[in-house]
């Protein structure tokens, strides 16, 4: 018997749930990552973390990796397979009250893709009024938060570079890494591909990716501040994504350890 659903025989799965609750569930997308970088980055990085915590906690179950994210701005680019937030939102629900129904009680979103956090975020509210915790980390913004020198600067980063060398190296085209540049879009200063700011003061925006790239990469200042936006992906390491992934792993661990305790004082 393992921590992995999938590796698991449905008998061995039914003695496990009796006593880890916890169902860990990686989120990502399969999306291009401009000319570095496999479309599949997100729910291999997803998968990869899960897969980490998996083998080290004794909270919690791990399910199969879901692919498929809200990324329909980078459509434009051959392999990106996108759903909507609406298809999202039910797929990922459907998957959580399955998992209720054999005793669950928590749920943890392993997420690799930014564009599936308003959907995460609902699914979380409908289980809440079930009186169901649920969280969802956000791999590079916890990198971000542990140390500066990670933060993400943009769409097929230095961070995000490093990771995928360390995690599937052959994957990779370093190569062909640079720093993105961003078509201008007037005067607009770009945070990301929904909001830019403007004289100092924040609005919201509907671009999709090929509007500011022709490479599909791209600098987004919204992730970070502080951080040295003149790093090239080009520079990515192997060792920088080791130091990023185990961080981020042990900070992961130190939250469930937390997280299996948390119940709602005020229940529906």
């Amino acid at each position: 018997m393992t921590n992995f659903i999938f590796e698991n025989t449905w008998e061995e799965n039914e003695e496990a749930i009796r006593t880890k609750k916890l169902a860990i569930i990686p989120v990502g997308s399969t999306e291009q990552h401009g000319p570095a970088l496999p479309v599949g980055t997100d729910w291999i990085i997803a998968q990869y973390l899960a897969e980490m915590v998996g083998k080290r906690t004794d909270k919690g179950l791990v399910t199969p990796v879901i692919p498929f994210g809200h990324a329909l701005y980078h459509a434009d680019f051959p392999g990106t397979m996108a759903v909507s937030q609406t298809t999202l939102t039910a797929y990922v629900s459907e998957v959580c009250q399955q998992l209720i129904s054999y005793g669950f009680t928590h749920f943890l979103f392993i997420n690799g893709h930014g564009g599936n956090n308003n959907a995460l975020y609902d699914v979380g509210q409908q289980l809440r009024l079930q009186n169901i915790p649920a969280a969802n980390i956000q791999w590079f913004e916890v990198a971000g938060d542990l140390d500066s020198k990670w933060g993400l600067i943009g769409h097929g980063d230095i961070t995000e570079t490093s990771v995928m060398m360390h995690i599937a190296p052959d994957t990779v085209k370093v190569e062909r890494a640079h720093i993105p540049e961003n078509q201008k879009i007037g005067n607009i200063k770009l945070l990301d591909l929904h909001r830019g700011e403007f004289e100092g003061a924040g609005v919201y925006l509907n671009l999709r990716t090929r509007d500011v790239s022709k490479t599909g990469d791209l600098i987004e200042h919204g992730h970070s501040s502080g951080v040295d936006y003149s790093r090239s992906a080009a520079d990515a390491s192997a060792e920088l994504g080791r130091e990023v992934c185990e961080a981020v792993v042990d900070y992961m661990l130190r939250f469930i350890d937390e997280f299996v305790e948390f119940q709602f004082e005020y229940q529906k």
